[in-house]
């Protein structure tokens, strides 16, 4: 008994010694949860890492909401073949165009975010809902940015009958004969539409706007001399100015156009400041992981910087950019903020 008694208490001690260091040693619900959360960060990541490694799998569509044969329509394509020989799958164009390009965007707004369709879209994208009421699609809430393809200065032309070679002189004759000019445009609430509306806000000047549904069907009207002034993209206007049907008096980049460097800038032309642009740009359908967004931007920039790719596009009088999906989200908010303003001062509705 007495041999016993020694023993026991000494097991005793011990075990409650066991017992305060295991709980010494064993987590709070504090450190459990931390871990768990750790433990959920890491199996999605390395999910998103395997979904985008396994990207794509199949076809890729880009919705072009314009219709073929435009600037837009020509860059896709040219990134569309780059793409498809880098990654091993198709990359396919389609045009869904119709209502100033909200069909084809609306359609990809829809769209699964899956990478599997992606809208290879246009400044109008930031100024429809300027003009438009109930758009089916909120470009800042439904779309996540990818990468902006190119850039285009627009063209300020004349037809070849309007007595001015210069903004100065077509500024002076519009003052001269007040509501008499009009200029033509690709659609309401376009980049084109508001850059024009700014020049004629800044020159203090009279001038009609006339929409087109597109600027196929209102550069065919300028070279006609059935509308005097376009404000437009540069790209189909070129050939007509080389062979003097028009004249493009100036640019709205603040930089000169390398295409075209003798052409002088609205900024350098009297309206210090005055800088649009139009641009191209992959937009993903919101909810799109950032693995796949990011492995889109990489391949396209890459595709950007190839030779072949550059002069291609300089073919269509566009300049490659490939920025960050971050600088392109940028790029679309100043623009949203920057029309808004502009819409608000000149009265402009959603129709």
């Amino acid at each position: 008994m007495t041999n016993k008694l020694p023993c026991a208490d000494a097991t005793g001690v011990q075990k409650v010694r066991l017992e305060a260091a295991l709980q010494r040693l064993r987590p709070g619900r504090e450190v459990l949860m931390l871990l768990l959360r750790l433990f959920v960060v890491l199996f999605l990541i390395s999910t998103g890492l395997a979904h985008a490694q396994g990207w794509p799998a199949r076809t890729v569509r880009f919705i072009v909401p314009f219709p073929p044969g435009g600037s837009t329509d020509v860059a896709a394509r040219t990134v569309a073949d780059k793409l498809s020989r880098a990654l091993g799958e198709q990359f396919v164009v389609e045009n869904r165009a119709g209502g100033g390009g909200s069909i084809g965007t609306a359609e990809v707004a829809r769209a699964a975010p899956d990478g599997y369709t992606i809208l290879f879209a246009a400044d109008p994208v930031t100024t429809l809902h300027l003009v438009v009421k109930n758009l089916p699609f909120d470009t800042l809430r439904d779309f996540v940015a990818v990468t902006q393809v190119t850039t285009q200065p627009i063209a300020v032309a004349v037809h070849a009958s309007v007595p001015a070679r210069s903004i100065g002189e077509l500024v002076a004759y519009a003052k001269a004969n007040p509501g008499k000019l009009s200029f033509a445009h690709s659609g309401t609430g376009s980049g084109q539409h508001m850059s024009g509306e700014l020049l004629r806000k800044m020159a203090g000047i009279d001038m009609v706007h006339v929409p087109y549904k597109g600027g196929g069907p209102a550069v065919k009207d300028l070279i006609g001399g059935q509308v005097p002034v376009g404000v437009l993209g540069s790209t189909p206007l070129i050939p007509h100015h080389k062979a003097g049907r028009i004249r493009i008096l100036a640019f709205t980049s603040k930089e000169r156009f390398a295409p075209m460097p003798e052409i002088p800038t609205l900024h350098e032309s009297g309206f210090p400041g005055f800088d649009t642009t139009q641009w191209l740009g992959l937009l993903a359908p919101r909810g799109t992981s950032a693995e796949i967004v990011q492995r889109l931007y990489a391949e396209t920039a890459k595709a950007l910087a190839l030779q072949d790719v550059k002069e291609r596009l300089a073919q269509a009088a566009l300049l490659p950019v490939g920025n960050t999906p971050q600088q392109f989200a940028a790029v679309i908010r100043a623009d949203i903020e920057r029309w808004g303003k502009l819409a608000k001062e000149l009265g402009i509705q959603p129709q």
